[in-house]
């Protein structure tokens, strides 16, 4: 091999290293609006300098389509900048000019505080003297100063904009496109209704609110049909291929970017909560914040000033169904989406772990990754292994007969709430079949549903008490676990461990089996929380699982106390 090139090769394996004489380099380029094509030409114009000068270029920190007279917080490059240049990887930050760094005087601190070097190619600025830190704190604070007079001049015409029910320029609602200004009526009208788009909405709110009542799952049977190309409008005719999929991504010339993509019911249900196509213009979404239409306030909704889709009551009515406490996965608990978030632990150095994705040869998968970078590995394997201790443990001779301390019998609230559940259909068949009147089903339904609710809050208190009383009254723990929610499975977790410890393994060592799991994965069980009664004539050792036994004991002595 030639030595330049050797010389090339290992040039590129030393990001993160330092050598005597060389300046690493990080090139930032952003956009407030997306263009491609003007963040390309800014990452050219970077390479030239740095090329010039000899530097070595750490990474590009692309901030495309993001603004800088806002706050750039996690998940930005600037965030992931700024950290880099905190573990000592940065010399020095180029840019094509400061405005496209810096449009905020907190962000100048930023960069100031932590002493690293700032280039940019067409203003001329290098802070690596006196004199170029002053003007590049000049230019911020003029660049500030004029964001701020040009935001005050804004707000007037905001306000006005808002009384008249004009939404703002941006991501148009599903069922509209966007009316230019030379091409809107006399109220200024923004939003057109796209005809093809609107009846997909009808179809979806006609068939939820059909269908919800019936019990069926309302919202998958809705992409089911959307995406076989079997959807109709209200007359029964099929709305066609365009409804098979997603709105296209256009560009500004009405070119397709980026294909539609199939239904999915997360879709489905954002657009069913939306008050846009009931022409309502939601409040405006706090600084910071996402637009999410499941927390938008309809009360303080006001009318927009386009045509409507759907009426408000069909949007209020799709609303209470979809916001119903019973269809929120998880339980309700959207913090924590993984099995091990929060329990799971580095046994290297204690660290917390957190859930990954990871890149192999052959896809993409999920993992579990130490924040301290100890380890990265697959999480499948290692929550197999988990869950096989948590219903091996459970799954021991009389621990199906532990109970709440408040003596609550979760299994006989069960029989009874599913006994009340079969009887209820059975009068509503004879309802259907016309063989029970009508004003006697709504007695019996009313008496039914109101021993039912009780039933549910009673569950709901028992099991909110006592995480473990759902899986352990079941006769098939396996089957319970394997069932129930990772919401669930977390609270259970968590009442039987303090903490799991995972350890990593060597280089090119590849963790294919629960079996093997086992000696890189510890149990901190827990010794008391919750009171059993145990047969003692019965021994835990009887089982033979893959929790140790001395834990089994552990564990089982201390919820006995």
């Amino acid at each position: 091999m030639r030595p330049e090139r050797l010389s090339e090769r290992l040039q590129g394996r030393i990001t993160g290293m330092k050598t005597e004489n060389m300046i690493r380099a990080a090139i930032y380029v952003r956009q407030s609006v997306r263009e491609d094509q003007g963040i390309a030409q800014q990452i050219a114009e970077c390479r030239r300098r740095t090329g010039g000068e000899g530097w070595h270029v750490v990474d590009v920190y692309n901030d495309n389509q993001t603004s800088a007279s806002k706050t750039r917080g996690a998940g930005t490059a600037w965030a992931r900048m700024l950290a880099d240049i905190d573990d000592g990887r940065i010399d020095v930050v180029v840019s094509v000019k400061a405005a496209r760094l810096l449009r905020r005087t907190e962000d100048v601190l930023e960069i100031t505080k932590r002493g690293i070097r700032v280039v940019t190619t067409g203003d001329g600025i290098d802070t690596a003297s006196a004199f170029g830190k002053a003007i590049l704190t000049i230019i911020v604070a003029l660049a500030e100063n004029e964001i701020e007079e040009k935001e005050a001049r804004a707000l007037p015409y905001r306000a006005a904009r808002r009384k008249a029910g004009h939404p703002t320029p941006g991501l148009v609602p599903f069922g509209y496109s966007w009316v230019p200004k030379l091409q809107r009526d006399a109220r200024g009208t923004r939003y057109e209704v796209a005809p093809g788009e609107a009846a997909v909405l009808r179809f979806m709110s006609r068939e939820l609110l059909q269908t919800e009542g019936l019990g069926k799952g309302a919202l998958g049977s809705i992409a089911a049909t959307l995406n076989a190309g079997e959807a109709t409008d209200d007359h029964g005719d099929p709305l066609g291929a365009s409804s098979k999929t997603t709105r296209p991504k256009l560009d500004r010339d009405g070119n397709v970017i980026r294909e539609g993509k199939p239904w999915t019911t997360t879709t489905i249900r954002r657009m069913l909560l939306s008050p846009f196509p009931a022409a309502l213009l939601p409040p405006k979404t706090p600084e910071g914040e996402h637009y999410n239409p499941a927390k938008v306030d309809m009360s303080k909704c006001q009318p927009g000033a386009w045509d409507a889709i759907l009426t408000e009551d069909a949007v209020m009515a799709a609303r209470a169904v979809l916001l119903k406490p019973s269809r929120l996965k998880h339980d309700g608990d959207t913090r924590a989406k993984h099995l091990l978030s929060g329990v799971g632990r580095c046994a290297e150095c204690g660290g917390p772990i957190r859930s990954a994705q990871v890149k192999t040869t052959a896809q993409r998968q999920r993992a579990y990754r130490c924040t301290r970078g100890c380890f990265v590995r697959a999480a499948a394997i290692i929550e197999a292994y988990v869950s096989e201790a948590v219903v091996s443990l459970l799954s021991a001779p009389d621990l199906l007969q532990w109970m709440p301390d408040d003596g609550t019998d979760v299994g006989a609230l069960r029989a009874r709430r599913a006994a009340l559940v079969s009887t209820r259909a059975a009068w509503f068949e004879r309802a259907k079949a016309g063989t029970l009147a009508p004003h006697e089903w709504d007695a019996l339904a009313g008496k039914y549903d109101a021993e039912i609710g009780e039933l549910d809050a009673a569950l709901g208190a028992a099991l909110q008490a006592d995480p473990l009383a759902e899986i352990v009254t079941s006769e098939d723990v396996r089957g319970m676990w394997e069932s129930i929610t990772t919401a669930r499975r977390r609270a259970i977790l968590g009442a039987l461990v303090h903490r799991v410890e995972i350890g990593r393994v060597g280089r090119g060592v590849r963790v294919l089996t629960v079996e093997a799991a086992e000696a890189t994965v510890t149990m901190g069980w827990r010794r008391a929380e919750h009171r059993v009664s145990l047969d003692r004539a019965r021994s835990l050792v009887s089982v033979t699982p893959r929790v140790p036994v001395d834990a089994r004991e552990v564990i089982a002595a201390g919820l006995a106390t």
